[in-house]
């Protein structure tokens, strides 16, 4: 609950600077209810936390290499109420989505517990899987195609939890658990300039924009190296330092994860103050940009999606 809570005085600081006393007293309501909605969710719910993503992209030229991640499962019974998780891929062809179909179904069965108490899994599907579920051979798709991935969490009592947009869970409940991915083709990159440029918001779990927003990043490796980018808070909302303050992004250039962390800690007035870090990984076909951003202080594993424009 602690994150939660925090989430939801993140939102109240945010609007602090843009409100007058009379407004903020009239809401002093509302955030009781939201913060009754959070806790009644959560008894009731089922989270699947992204632990590491352990290869984000998909080899071009070799099909028995994997996607992976591994999930921690969190509901209200310690993970027990799950019984699978349906793993779901979509092919997205030169930016058009496909049919969505079932490509494996995961029992609870396989997973094991974890370091506190809850039960992890290793999510995986080779490209040659995936290929053969979605009906495609060679020549069908090229290095600028990728494929969406959706989980579905089942519970015992026939209840179903899963990603319709926006980066969270159940159609905007306060979970901000991803639920979905986006895996994309590996091309060997010379250095970071694919990555400069405009993007559009497609998810942003921390709700600083909501979805839509087209954004920028910035190649500068004289500053910054060959395999960076920055991304900058200018057009963020909220924050008093958005002028100097930025994401700094970090590729592996042999598997597509990036590292991230800000340059400098981010004000968003009233006295909160976050230092972000994270990881994820990056289209280094298309540019795509996919990170799970974690903000000190204050919520974890927070999805930040972005799609080259």
């Amino acid at each position: 609950m602690k994150n939660f809570n925090v989430k939801i005085m993140k939102n109240k600081w945010k609007y602090t600077a843009l409100s007058v006393v009379m407004v903020l007293l009239a809401a002093c309501s509302s955030d009781d209810k939201l913060v009754d909605e959070v806790e009644a969710t959560v008894a009731r719910g089922l989270v699947l936390r992204t632990i590491s993503i352990n290869s984000g992209t998909f080899d071009f030229f070799d099909t028995s290499k994997s996607w992976s991640v591994t999930l921690e499962a969190q509901d209200a019974e310690d993970g027990d109420l799950l019984t699978a998780i349906d793993v779901l891929m979509t092919f997205v062809n030169n930016g058009e989505a496909g049919t969505e179909t079932l490509i494996k179904t995961i029992p609870a069965s396989s997973f094991s517990q974890g370091p506190f108490g809850y039960p992890r899994v290793e999510v995986s599907a080779t490209l040659a899987e995936v290929l053969s579920a979605l009906g495609l051979q060679d020549g069908d798709y090229d290095s600028a195609d990728s494929f969406s991935i959706r989980l579905v969490a089942k519970l015992s009592d026939g209840r179903e939890f899963t990603n319709r947009g926006k980066g969270t869970v159940l159609n905007g409940s306060f979970f901000n658990s991803p639920f979905a991915y986006s895996a994309q083709f590996f091309c060997a990159l010379s250095d970071a300039s694919l990555f400069e440029g405009d993007y559009t918001v497609v998810a942003d779990a921390w709700a600083d924009y909501g979805g839509g927003e087209v954004v920028q990043a910035e190649f500068l490796p004289s500053e910054d190296g060959e395999f960076t980018f920055r991304l900058p808070n200018t057009i963020r909302p909220f924050i008093i330092n958005k002028d100097s303050s930025y994401l700094i992004v970090t590729i592996d250039t042999a598997t597509g994860n990036v590292t991230v962390s800000s340059n400098e800690p981010w004000d968003y007035g009233g006295g909160f103050i976050t230092t972000v870090t994270g990881d994820g990984t990056i289209g280094t076909c298309t540019g795509d940009i996919n990170l799970s951003l974690d903000f000190s202080g204050s919520s974890q594993n927070q999805a930040f999606i972005l799609s080259k424009i």
